[in-house]
């Protein structure tokens, strides 16, 4: 069943402040202002990082390191040609140890809605799209617990975007997986994600995605990217004082405007 897990930040150091917030699994989080996985992971020397309710020590640390899977598109490596050499290579890379590794990879494939005869494949000839499926299928190998995402939609068409969300949200509510979305791209977090944590050389805001890029002069004051669709509603309400809400979904917002004009 469905067991809301957090993972607690508290007073952990960032860019000298100490900082303090919570992921949590039934939430897709939205990160931006930050490299996420440059946060320094190891056991902090001051604050206290709990996964689950577990506090991460300088013991426990590794195995933890392993539960955490950053999904980007990979370089690709002269000396691997097949999709089943990359697998095979980021197995080893990772130390994953594994009963059936084929099997394994070819149920990673298929969870990412790739078949079998990817493995055959050359990964020079990929489109983009599919090699950053394929980062993911390889990131699900080692049954990560948290799955980042860095710009996780540089290079997609709308199709294979909407695809791999889908998949995302999927993964989030049949396995309890942490997802989170790190990207400065704020049309996107406004699209997807329903929390959001905004830094700017400290943690700036923490909250609902939504009512976050709600306060459209605060984070106009401090240079902080807002979605498209946002900017437009709210010079729409502010110019010709017009009635409607704030939408994240283009077609909402356009019903609003005709049934409000």
């Amino acid at each position: 069943g469905r067991r809301t897990m957090e993972i607690i930040f508290r007073e952990v150091p960032f860019n000298d402040n100490l900082t303090t917030f919570a992921i949590k699994n039934n939430e897709l989080t939205g990160i931006t202002g930050i490299e996420f996985d440059k946060i320094n992971p190891s056991a902090p020397k001051t604050g206290t990082i709990l996964v689950n309710k577990v506090k991460i020590t300088s013991e426990n640390i590794f195995e933890y390191l392993n539960k955490i899977v950053v999904i980007k598109v990979k370089e690709h490596k002269p000396y691997l040609r097949s999709v089943r050499e990359y697998m095979e290579n980021y197995i080893k890379e990772h130390n994953l140890t594994m009963k059936n590794a084929s099997k394994k990879q070819a149920d990673s494939l298929k969870i990412v809605g790739l078949d079998d005869t990817y493995l055959t494949k050359d990964y020079l000839d990929l489109s983009y799209s599919e090699k950053y499926l394929l980062a993911l299928a390889m990131g699900l190998l080692s049954n990560p617990l948290i799955i980042i995402l860095k710009d996780p939609f540089y290079g997609l068409d709308l199709k294979n975007e909407k695809q791999i969300m889908t998949l995302l949200i999927r993964l989030k509510e049949k396995y309890n997986k942490y997802i989170i979305i790190n990207t400065t791209d704020s049309n996107k977090l406004y699209k997807y994600t329903n929390h959001l944590l905004v830094f700017k050389n400290r943690l700036l805001l923490d909250g609902p995605t939504k009512e976050i890029y709600q306060r459209v002069d605060y984070l106009h004051k401090n240079r902080i990217p807002i979605p498209e669709i946002v900017s437009f509603t709210y010079l729409a309400k502010k110019t010709k004082k017009v009635k409607i809400d704030y939408h994240r979904d283009i077609r909402d917002l356009i019903k609003d405007i005709y049934k409000h004009v």
